[in-house]
């Protein structure tokens, strides 16, 4: 249940002379943390410098037994990255200073819990990092800093991931200490658009031939390690094939049909550019039901 925010956040706390961590909460049962988290969560915990508490479920949040420890630590902070379920009142409300949260993408844009994801399937070319105040929203509390970074070329989704995790965890050492001793701002979001990144679902996973074939082909080269093969929609012909693999892309060069079957590739053609990739299901192209997607899809 953990994602790679938490790794490097955990291992700049204990590395900070100036950080008295006492305590790492864990989305997982207690008994699949010391196979689940290797490295220096259960290296602390091992040495009694910090205990490690597992909440198998959001509901464990009501549990006296989890309150009464977190109330005895009485912390002066609380820092999350990557936690998967919304912090209760009570616990926003218990340290003496702040809740802050190291979130990988720069808010207000990207609120939820995938952002990486969504900067590869909105085509950013820029996206960042956000530490925030923590308040009874999700991703809506005041914003202590944020940097920006150019998204690599050849980034996937567990690349960007650990990228944004250490300048993220290098942030929170670098302003966690004016938090506790009271001299730290932060600046109330700016409203206006942002989109939300929810959870992908299947439809997430299509890729219409709307797009350019740069752009597709970062995306399937992004996403496919971590999700598998994507579906390219074929506009013209209303096929969806299931691609496993990039093999080349032209900006601009062009061809009669839409899709051309060479060898053990498939030549698919873009508005504008040429896709040339292998399938999961070369002999089995699958047609989709419904509407093909958006040409205006952003």
């Amino acid at each position: 249940m953990r994602c790679a925010s938490t790794e490097p956040v955990v291992a700049a706390l204990l590395a900070a002379p100036e950080i008295d961590l006492r305590a790492v909460v864990l989305p997982e049962s207690p008994e699949s943390i010391p196979e689940s988290a290797p490295g220096p969560v259960v290296d602390a915990a091992r040495s009694g410098k910090v205990a490690l508490i597992g909440l198998p479920n959001r509901a464990t949040f009501g549990s006296p037994a989890f309150r009464s420890v977190l109330e005895a630590i009485a912390p002066d902070a609380i820092v999350v990255a990557c936690f998967p379920w919304r912090l209760p009142e009570w616990l926003l409300a218990l340290p003496t200073r702040c809740c802050l949260n190291v979130h990988p993408s720069l808010l207000p844009e990207g609120r939820g819990p995938e952002p990486v994801f969504w900067a590869f399937r909105w085509g950013l070319v820029e996206t960042g990092v956000t530490i925030h105040v923590m308040d009874s929203g999700f991703d809506t509390g005041p914003i202590v800093t944020q940097r920006t970074v150019t998204i690599p070329e050849v980034a996937t989704i567990g690349s960007l991931e650990g990228m944004l995790a250490n300048i993220g965890a290098k942030l929170l050492i670098d302003c966690l200490p004016a938090w506790l001793n009271g001299s730290a701002v932060a600046s109330v979001q700016e409203g206006g658009q942002s989109r939300y990144a929810s959870a992908p679902g299947p439809e997430d996973m299509v890729v219409p031939t709307t797009w350019s074939a740069p752009r597709a082909a970062r995306f399937i080269r992004a996403v496919s390690s971590s999700h598998g093969p994507v579906s390219v929609a074929v506009y013209d012909t209303g096929q969806r094939l299931a691609v496993a693999e990039v093999v080349d892309t032209f900006d601009h060069p062009t061809m009669a049909e839409a899709v051309r079957f060479q060898g053990l590739d498939v030549h698919i053609r873009f508005s504008p550019g040429v896709l040339i990739c292998r399938l999961a299901t070369h002999s089995h192209p699958l047609r989709f039901h419904g509407n093909v997607p958006d040409r205006s899809e952003a």
